[in-house]
């Protein structure tokens, strides 16, 4: 049932005469030279128009390039998932008696790779581990709802909820715990993560292109003649994406068994944190850090620039951004100007055709892509 469900939403992206993605990347000039090179940047973009009609609601679906067999990494947007299934697991932990919340104070302690306990003596809550991951991609909050939630309890789920283009097989990097297990336990010292998960590695399966990355890679300080192999990689495919993106704004019509067992409260809690900006909330301890400015968690809309320039627009978003390839994934709405659409594209740039050697061009054509793209479209929309 599920799986019928996720399907007929996935046949309706089909592109039309009047395809408002293909319209503005042959008007705007600057998108207009970047399609010149739409295959070497791998460019796949997704479009849902949302229309209210009175109690009805309408959507009309676009895309571009897409292909459910190219692969692309999909870095921090995979963390929307797990956020997803934090939020599962907790209620499920509810119905077995647990006083666990979202707000609820958690003991983090940290097992090295060589099994060894360490006290680390953190406490936390939920909440403040999920709006890091939101405001600034924080990789080590991201890496102990991993820890929390299980390798195997994510691919099940996910599977179970119709998404099996998506996978989680490795943590986040950079984080000096990476390659340890966070023990988490509420204030009763009850352990409540995933405890011996037995890690099963979910691979690549033979109709994937582009699991081979760059022409040479860098590795330890030097240049290596061969490609980096994304085949045991995480994945979170571009339809996946998009439609993740219909169940938690729309889980009434895209999700009306609960798969995610979640209720409106955390719906509520998770487009929240999406739309946060980093000045806002608990996010102004990041004020004045040149590093995490006003947009560091935008792409969409406000790609280009690092302070907001129009705050009527709001970005319910999940960025990613590594090994060359830069995605954003959300919905954009004006509540005053009533424009309301869901945007996921992706764009591969690594002009050194080297991987891994951090010299990849987000500044100066990755972001303003997806910014201007995603003004485009907007502007396209509206008028």
């Amino acid at each position: 049932m599920k799986r019928i469900l996720l399907l007929a939403v996935c046949s309706s992206l089909l592109s039309c005469n009047s395809n408002p993605i293909e319209l503005v990347l042959k008007s705007d000039p600057y998108l207009k030279e970047i399609i010149k090179d739409k295959e070497d940047y791998e460019i796949q973009v997704m479009l849902t128009k949302v229309n209210h009609n009175n109690t009805k609601i309408d959507f009309q679906n676009y895309q571009y390039q897409h292909d459910e067999n190219q692969y692309f990494y999909p870095a921090s947007t995979i963390k929307l998932p797990i956020v997803v299934l934090t939020l599962k697991k907790i209620n499920e932990l509810r119905s077995k008696g647990s006083d666990i919340t979202l707000k609820s104070k958690i003991i983090l302690n940290n097992v090295d790779n060589y099994s060894n306990f360490k006290l680390q003596d953190s406490i936390t809550s939920f909440q403040n581990l999920i709006a890091d991951i939101f405001l600034v991609s924080d990789n080590s909050a991201s890496n102990i709802l991993i820890d929390f939630i299980g390798y195997n309890y994510f691919n099940d789920e996910m599977q179970n909820a119709g998404f099996d283009r998506t996978y989680l097989n490795h943590k986040f990097n950079p984080d000096p715990y990476v390659n340890s297990t966070w023990q988490i336990s509420d204030l009763d010292n009850n352990i409540i993560s995933s405890i011996n998960d037995n890690q099963k590695i979910i691979k690549a399966d033979d109709k994937i292109n582009g699991l081979d990355k760059g022409e040479r890679r860098y590795f330890n300080g030097e240049i290596l003649d061969e490609s980096l192999n994304f085949s045991e990689k995480n994945r979170f495919s571009i339809t996946d994406m998009h439609n993740l993106i219909k169940y938690v704004f729309y889980p009434e019509i895209f999700d009306k068994a609960n798969t995610f067992n979640l209720n409106v409260e955390d719906y509520d809690f998770i487009r929240y944190w999406m739309s946060r900006f980093t000045y806002e909330d608990i996010g102004e301890k990041f004020i004045g850090d040149e590093k995490f400015f006003e947009t560091y968690n935008k792409f969409f809309i406000h790609g280009d620039e690092q302070s907001v320039s129009n705050e009527q627009i709001r970005v319910y978003n999940k960025i990613g951004q590594a090994y060359g390839t830069s995605i954003d994934n959300g919905l954009i709405k004006n509540y005053q100007n009533n424009v309301e659409f869901i945007l996921t594209s992706t764009i591969y740039t690594n002009k050194n055709k080297v991987i891994n050697d951090n010299l990849y061009e987000y500044d100066d054509i990755a972001e303003p892509f997806l910014a201007k793209l995603s003004r485009a479209i907007y502007k396209e929309l509206e008028d």
